[in-house]
């Protein structure tokens, strides 16, 4: 499989004006092998239209990735629309791209998807759901899961115990020093879960009002750089993606990084430099992956919300566990380990099709 940057092994890539606005709707459609493909809307201002190119393909190959990994029995998709610059997003226009996402997605007769990402959320995709129902993490109140935070937290919680048990033989995180990089949706709640288990924690975020759950929580607030710095036993990157990188790593302290965060290393060979340094990490994309199992548990294979979230723990448990093993047994990195893991799917569903 090629590499992460700029993908071109896609089965389906358009790029089409919305009918009713105008502006480029970019789809991709990596794999379908193991199912439909699943995969966010990005409504976002681009410097040009080429980056959302980029972002369609990369990401969307990222999502057959994560879907392959944790054996979801979906495939990877993405839709950008890019915003010129200059552009004033209200709420009129908004609605009318939404409308003519859901054109472009419903023309696709159910090969791809749709769900939430940067600059939408649960209500906008109840909008496309209006004239299509190939969609994913809609509201509570049109029968979806309601996004993908719960789920999403839910997994990187039994993935930082799961490792814990590994890594340190513990059952608890009580007494020891957790490092949580942002205090969005799901580290706010990994930190609030952590506190009451009886973990000293380390807390940052770029918004300064955050400090007031810190002050909460009891927790030592700090600069995002400090934080992703500090002593600790876990560090958990839960913001921006990339923090992982040349000159990070060697900086580093934690035994375990397992985080929310998107794209964490930098480039894939910082997955040996943290090996080499006997730092473990749980790739990003096994951490988080929750919120895919859960809201596509619900919407897609039609489980209950108690059986999906049941069924979510148990298989982040299994999937760390196994990639953990496999690494050690291999002497390979947990990323290479994953991506090996999804490989061996994805051959396996493409021999069977053909």
């Amino acid at each position: 499989m090629e590499t992460l940057a700029v993908p071109t092994s896609h089965e389906h890539l358009q790029m089409k004006p919305g009918r009713r606005t105008r502006l480029p709707i970019i789809i991709g459609v990596h794999s379908t092998v193991l199912g439909p493909a699943i995969g966010g809307l990005r409504i976002k201002h681009y410097e040009n239209a080429f980056d959302g190119v980029a972002d369609v393909l990369r990401l969307s190959q990222a999502m057959t990735i994560k879907a392959a990994a944790i054996d979801n029995g979906t495939g990877g998709g993405k839709t950008v629309v890019p915003l010129p610059q200059d552009l004033l997003l209200t709420p009129e226009l908004k609605e009318a791209i939404l409308l003519d996402i859901a054109d472009h997605v419903h023309s696709l007769d159910g090969i791809y998807h749709v769900a939430p990402d940067v600059g939408t959320g649960p209500l906008d995709i109840d909008i496309i759901r209006r004239r299509t129902p190939y969609v994913g993490g809609y509201s509570k109140e049109a029968g979806g899961a309601g996004g993908t935070t719960f789920g999403t937290y839910a997994g990187v919680k039994q993935a930082i115990r799961t490792a814990a048990q590994i890594v340190f033989g513990r059952d608890t995180l009580t007494g020891m020093t957790v490092s949580i990089v942002g205090l969005g949706g799901i580290g706010s709640l990994l930190a609030e879960t952590f506190a009451k288990e009886g973990a000293e924690l380390i807390v940052a975020d770029i918004n300064p009002a955050r400090k007031e759950l810190a002050d909460k929580l009891g927790a030592r607030w700090a600069t995002p750089e400090e934080a992703l710095l500090a002593q600790c036993d876990i560090l958990a990157p839960c913001a921006l993606g990339g923090i992982l990188n040349k000159q990070t790593v060697s900086l580093l302290k934690p035994r375990l990084i397992c985080g929310a965060a998107n794209n964490q290393l930098a480039s894939d060979d910082i997955a040996k430099e943290l090996s080499d340094r006997g730092i473990v990490y749980v790739p990003d994309f096994i951490a988080n992956a929750g919120g895919l199992m859960y809201a596509s548990g619900i919407e897609l294979h039609h489980r209950s919300e108690t059986a999906s979230i049941e069924h979510t723990i148990s298989s982040i448990e299994r999937n760390v566990k196994a990639i953990l093993e496999r690494a050690e047994a291999s002497k390979i990195t947990t990323h290479a380990a994953a991506v090996e893991i999804a490989e061996a799917r994805l051959g396996a569903a493409s021999r069977l099709r053909n």
